[in-house]
């Protein structure tokens, strides 16, 4: 007679393939969370809740005085050249006021409209 120890097979545990199915299946779960995060969760909320704009810097504490300097004389060659400008606007503005010289009136002392037109044109 065989002894029933050595005929029947020892069960193999199953509790390691259960342990082993349960940290495998909570490492994928967790590994898909973390993509999903990664990839789709973090940039909406990015996108969607910005942080304010940082301040702006500090204004520099004063002026260059070179740089003022500097300005100051191309102010004051604007203003030269200006009243350049306007000197010859005020001579324009005289010359039109002044009497009008023909070819018949060489001084123009006679008004315009009085001065006939030359022969062959019309009026």
């Amino acid at each position: 007679m065989a002894e029933p120890s050595q005929t029947q097979e020892q069960p193999t545990p199953r509790w390691p393939w259960i342990l082993g199915g349960l940290v495998g299946g909570f490492f994928l779960l967790a590994a898909g969370l973390g993509l999903g995060w990664y990839l789709f969760y973090r940039p909406i909320v990015n996108v969607a809740v910005q942080l304010p704009a940082p301040p702006a810097p500090p204004a520099p504490a004063g002026p260059d005085a070179a740089q003022v300097k500097a300005l100051e004389e191309q102010i004051e060659k604007q203003k030269a050249a200006n009243k350049q400008i306007e000197d010859q606007i005020a001579t324009l503005k005289e010359r039109l006021r002044a009497d009008v010289c023909t070819a018949k009136d060489p001084a123009g002392k006679t008004p315009p409209a009085s001065t006939p037109a030359p022969p062959g044109q019309k009026t």
